[in-house]
């Protein structure tokens, strides 16, 4: 059973003081209702992770984009990788920082079955119910900082009471909205 100090390692990985703690309370108790499921796997060992940031930072290799840590750019590579080693993409069907649901998601393959997020990851509870809740979503991925650890995916699956309970918490939501606007 995972707690929302684990949920907090995955999405807030280099322990950032700005941790918003009813998000994660919330995709505790999403996670402990059995709304969706999460699996890890350790996709590199930790040295792999720092000769990558070499790759990235050399400019032939295209990943070099102003203002981004040479650590978050590593981890959209290996999520590239990933995408098509273990879930089929093809290379040309993976796009970096596409706009979806509202946020930029790091990785994604243009059919928008695996929107992956890289490194922390702020307004997560959000971003899972948008993301999971898109009919094309298989799974959300997610790739933590190592932390001076292997580089780990996270994977994690709607379950199908979790459209249940995103449906039921929009029309609760809508509902309170109208009534405040009145």
């Amino acid at each position: 059973m995972m707690t929302s100090d684990d949920f907090v390692k995955i999405f807030y990985s280099k322990f950032t003081p700005n941790i918003d703690w009813d998000n994660i309370d919330e995709i505790t108790w999403m996670y402990g209702e059995n709304l969706f499921t999460v699996s890890s796997q350790t996709i590199v060992q930790k040295d792999e992770f720092i000769k990558r940031i070499d790759f990235v930072l050399n400019p032939k290799n295209g990943f070099m984009r102003n203002g981004e840590s040479d650590g978050h750019m590593a981890l959209k590579s290996f999520a590239k990788d990933y995408l098509i080693n273990y879930c089929n993409v093809p290379e040309g069907e993976i796009m970096i920082e596409y706009p979806l649901m509202g946020f930029e998601v790091d990785v994604i393959d243009k059919d928008l079955c695996f929107p992956t997020e890289c490194g922390d990851t702020n307004a997560f509870a959000l971003k899972l119910e948008k993301y999971l809740y898109l009919p094309s979503t298989k799974k959300m991925l997610v790739l933590p900082y190592p932390r001076n650890r292997n580089v780990k995916v996270f994977e994690f699956i709607a379950n199908p009471r979790f459209f249940e309970y995103i449906k039921h918490k929009q029309q609760f939501l809508n509902q309170k909205n109208y009534k405040f606007r009145k």
